[in-house]
């Protein structure tokens, strides 16, 4: 494991602002997609917000965080990672599984805090924003240049 020089500072700042922005860009019609089935739902129109009283710094400073922080976590990681897209899809669903998937499965079974549909699309909503962020991350990433 090596230390984080400047070269990796930078290659880390191009991939977060490339993940992110990316990411900030297709989280909102993609979150409007998966939702609006259970928005429309009379018996969970509770759970739900319109969409002009969202406060939008929450949403936008999690996605920021996580784009943030998986981009250290695979710095620090990529000497024993796999390369290249097939390694990123790789790397993505691995950790969708461990910190969703798995997660969930464990919560729905001791409790029933949601609907296991609603939960499943939240999981299924992150797994995809977790395969896109490592994707971005793992492509073009290469020590040598």
């Amino acid at each position: 494991m090596s230390s984080l020089n400047t070269e990796k500072w930078n290659r880390i700042l191009v991939r977060f602002l490339l993940a992110f922005s990316f990411w900030e860009a297709v989280s909102i019609p993609l979150r409007m997609l998966f939702f609006s089935k259970f928005y429309f739902d009379p018996n969970l129109r509770g759970l739900f917000i319109p969409i002009t009283d969202v406060f939008w710094l929450g949403p936008v400073f999690s996605d920021l965080v996580f784009t943030l922080s998986f981009g250290f976590l695979y710095a620090l990681m990529k000497d024993s990672l796999p390369q290249g897209l097939v390694g990123g899809f790789l790397v993505g669903i691995l950790v969708s599984i461990i910190g969703f998937v798995s997660p969930m499965l464990w919560t729905l079974s001791l409790t029933n805090f949601a609907p296991p549909v609603l939960v499943w699309v939240w999981v299924a909503y992150y797994a995809i924003f977790t395969t896109v962020t490592a994707v971005i991350y793992s492509v073009g990433w290469n020590s040598e240049d």
